[in-house]
């Protein structure tokens, strides 16, 4: 008997509603993580390139919470609040729902890699003294993003390069 709302994704099992809910979710809470992290990433680059300090960044990244609806009373808590302390717009509030969704879905292996990334959050002292320590914790975060896209290609897809013959058939066919 098929089951009418689902789709397969093999012989034997099924991608139910409540599977697929959960798959866009999480990628809709790896997307938004991403987002904030290139943002801060580039106003902290930004910083170091100008001999700035942490609160110009601070200042800069005002704008940037206020769009993601996190309401700035101190500006010197921005970045923090941006990084893990707000409870629904920060980086660590859409990693670890990310992840939240993977445990209904995903591998162990890419619950493991999102985990990696709140630990990398959870090790950085806050409040970040500098600009640079800013963009090399944003940075760990986007190399821990990229190692869990690559989990899922790899899970899921399971994606090989394509040879120089495939490439041109491709090409000639378009």
């Amino acid at each position: 008997m098929v089951e009418p709302r689902s789709l397969s994704f093999n012989n034997d099992r099924w991608l139910t509603d409540s599977r697929i809910y959960n798959l866009i979710w999480m990628g809709r809470w790896l997307e938004r993580a991403e987002n904030i992290a290139r943002v801060i990433n580039t106003f902290a680059g930004a910083a170091v390139e100008s001999g700035s300090d942490i609160e110009w960044l601070q200042h800069s990244l005002v704008n940037a919470a206020v769009i993601r609806g996190i309401p700035i009373d101190d500006p010197t808590r921005t970045l923090s609040l941006l990084l893990r302390e707000h409870n629904s717009s920060s980086i660590y509030h859409s990693i670890a729902t990310a992840r939240n969704n993977a445990t209904q879905v995903g591998p162990v292996e890419l619950i493991r890699a999102i985990s990696g990334i709140i630990q990398s959050i959870d090790e950085a002292a806050l409040p970040i003294p500098t600009p640079d320590e800013a963009r090399n914790l944003t940075n760990a975060v986007l190399e821990g993003l990229s190692s869990v896209y690559d989990v899922i290609e790899a899970s899921w897809f399971h994606r090989e390069s394509m040879s120089e013959e495939e490439v041109y058939l491709r090409f000639v066919q378009q």
